[in-house]
Formats: structure tokens, C-alpha cells, sequence
């Protein structure tokens, strides 16, 4: 019952954030607060087996670069593999993606997008709602601002640790 209010509240949230036209945020405090409030959104759907609402965080020509995983061209081919690698019903454990909120940086790209930066921890989440934080990571990633609406092109994910817990 969680999952499902917090899967509807996400869609009114992308729904009045990510359709409704806006304009580029005046200063880099309002960027910071639509970038990390984006972020919190596209996490709460990423590994929680959620693509129709995932995918709309990505540009179509969006690329991802893992430094474990490799690289990953297209929007199609990154929900691809989020739905092989997080949609199989008898999965044992899932994966949590947290922010280390005081290592996020944004940085304006013009009026047409920003880079943001930091660092997430990854949580193995066990059937039993037990989690264990299992890495570190360090991502950047390019959003883009076209028609009112935020979508990132580029991920960079690197320098995946094991978690020092």
C-alpha cells in the first residue's frame, strides 16, 4: 500500500514538475533546490521496477557511462536494463540509492540545462525490508532544461567503493 501512494504521489509530483512549462531558475539556490528535488524523484522510481515513470527523467539520446557496468546508449536501452535487472518478480534482493545530500553540487549550463555532481550510497534491500549499505559512488550527471521540463542526457557513474559502513 506504501509503494502504491508513494508511486501516485510521484506521478502528481511529475506531473506538475515535469509537464507544466517552468522557467529556468533564476539563481543557482533555486537551481539546487529543482535539481535535488528531481533527483529524490527519480530515485524513489529507479529501482523500484517503475520504467513508465522512470523514463521520463531521460532524454531519448541519454548515454550512460558505469565504470563497472559499461556503457549504455539510448533511454530505450537504459530502461531495457533497469527492467531485466530490477522487474523480476522473484528477485531476492533490490536496490536502494540514497543521496549524500552534502556532496551535491550544481553548476548552470546557460539557460539551457546544469551539471550536477556528488556522491550516493547503494542499499541492498532484503524481502523482509531489511537494507544493508553495500557501496559509495560518485556520479555526474547533465540535465537538460528544454520547454519548461528537466531531462538528463549524460550519466557518469564512478569510482564505485564497497561501503566502509
Amino acid at each position: 500500500m506504501k509503494t502504491r501512494i508513494l508511486i501516485l504521489f510521484i506521478l502528481f509530483a511529475w506531473s506538475a514538475k515535469g509537464q507544466i512549462p517552468t522557467a529556468y531558475p533564476s539563481d543557482e539556490k533555486q537551481l539546487y533546490k529543482v535539481l535535488f528535488s528531481l533527483d529524490s524523484s527519480l530515485f524513489a522510481t529507479a529501482y523500484t521496477c517503475h520504467p513508465e515513470i522512470t523514463q521520463k527523467f531521460f532524454t531519448d539520446d541519454m548515454e550512460f557511462y558505469h565504470d563497472k557496468g559499461g556503457i549504455t546508449i539510448s533511454k530505450a536501452a537504459f530502461i531495457a536494463n533497469l527492467k531485466k535487472n530490477f522487474c523480476d518478480p522473484n528477485r531476492e534482493v533490490g536496490l536502494k540509492r540514497v543521496l549524500v545530500p552534502v556532496t551535491m553540487k550544481v553548476y548552470p549550463m546557460g539557460n539551457y540545462g546544469a551539471v550536477q555532481t556528488g556522491e550516493h550510497y547503494f542499499y541492498e534491500v532484503y524481502k523482509d525490508g531489511t537494507e544493508k549499505r553495500v557501496g559509495i559512488a560518485k556520479f555526474t550527471h547533465l540535465w537538460m532544461f528544454k520547454d519548461g521540463v528537466w531531462r538528463i542526457s549524460r550519466v557518469i557513474s564512478y569510482d564505485h567503493q564497497p561501503a566502509s559502513n
